[in-house]
């Protein structure tokens, strides 16, 4: 495919960059729009920022960066990092693609990039759903961050065309010496079960094969957050479709979980960046689903435990895994914290969705996966 092919989906250019910073400030009031964020004097401060925007590095410098920066100061314990063996921080300095497990919309690539711009590298481009560009706005301000686009809707053979689009673009970025984030499926992981979609291995080999794929230099990223912000959101849905089969988002639902995603406290959080993901093919076996095996058991062993995934599988009696996890110390502080939160769960959700049994067993299961998947991925 040609240049002109990714018109559509690409991030802004340098030369973009100035144009779009003031079209935005003209169309939204971002010391408004970020006030609730990161506080009246640093939105105003970011705001101001926008006006002297002359590049992509401009905006990532003056407002992406300060902006999670205070973003993680205020809604975590901090971030913690390590790499597998083998891997290292001088990984950076190589084009790569990193698939990581999806747990929030911003946060996810965002904690990636600033493990990266943290150490003095790039930041990566990011992979981003159409369906959460619900305004022009949205749009400009992703596609000023890096970011490009993922086309969600349509016919099986137009997903099918878009998704040839967006391989050949990741190709494109990466041959260019520049890295790409991506999320390991479409959509978050609402039941905390993380798994890798054989359709994206697929869409990111249908052109290339082997070759395709080693080019990619494909490393996973395990984000491991100590608390969900949108949990009882999450589980509301779990329990609604349990009952009635669907789930229908309402309207501003994304816009709702991206806020709550971003303010909403995440305690401590850990980031283990893993090796390169290697070709393998197994005789009468898929390839993608080999491949996105692999990709899933990286992530897994890259997973930090927390005392609240020990607890819910103390609720749950789950005395295997409280065994495989007996090493991992609990506080009393730990105790009162799960129950309070499982109380402040079943308090929000209230009895229309599901009795109190019905309500913490959901939450404890979705955040037992974590635990479950690293204990089997070490067996």
């Amino acid at each position: 495919m040609q240049n002109q092919d990714f018109e559509n989906i690409r991030p802004f250019t340098d030369s973009e960059a100035c144009k779009a910073a003031n079209e935005l400030t003209d169309a939204k009031d971002f010391t408004k729009l970020l006030a609730p964020l990161v506080g009246s004097e640093n939105a105003k401060e970011l705001a101001d920022g926008m006006k002297a925007i002359d590049s992509i590095q401009d905006f990532q410098d003056d407002i992406t960066f300060p902006f999670l920066e205070i973003l993680i100061e205020s809604t975590t314990d901090g971030v913690s990092l390590s790499f597998a063996d083998g891997a290292c921080e001088k990984d950076f300095a190589y084009p790569t693609l990193h698939l990581t497990n999806h747990r929030d919309i911003v946060l996810d690539p965002s904690l990636v990039n600033v493990a990266r711009m943290g150490s003095g590298y790039s930041s990566t481009e990011i992979g981003i759903g159409d369906n959460l560009l619900t305004h022009k706005w949205v749009e400009d301000l992703v596609r000023l961050n890096k970011c490009f686009i993922v086309k969600r809707g349509g016919g099986v053979r137009e997903k099918w065309e878009s998704s040839l689009l967006v391989a050949s673009y990741i190709r494109h970025v990466v041959s260019k010496g520049q890295s790409v984030w991506l999320a390991q499926k479409e959509g978050r992981a609402k039941d905390g079960r993380d798994q890798t979609s054989p359709a994206l291995i697929r869409m990111l080999i249908s052109e290339g094969g082997e070759d395709a794929w080693k080019g990619l230099n494909v490393k996973p990223v395990s984000i491991s957050y100590e608390w969900d912000p949108c949990d009882a959101m999450k589980v509301r849905e779990l329990l609604f479709i349990k009952k009635n089969g669907t789930y229908d988002k309402e309207p501003g639902e994304d816009e709702m979980s991206m806020a709550i995603g971003m303010t909403g406290w995440k305690g401590r959080v850990h980031l283990e960046f893993c090796n390169t993901i290697p070709w393998k093919e197994v005789d009468g076996e898929r390839t993608e689903r080999i491949i996105a095996e692999l990709v899933d058991n990286a992530i897994f062993k890259g997973y930090k435990i927390w005392p609240n995934q020990v607890l819910a599988a103390e609720y749950l009696g789950d005395t295997e895994l409280l065994r495989y996890s007996k090493d991992i110390k609990i506080t009393e502080n730990d105790r009162v914290v799960f129950k309070e939160r499982l109380a402040k769960v079943v308090t929000f959700l209230g009895s229309n969705i599901g009795t109190q049994l019905e309500i913490e067993r959901t939450w404890c299961n979705m955040m037992v996966q974590t635990l479950k998947a690293k204990y089997r991925q070490s067996s």
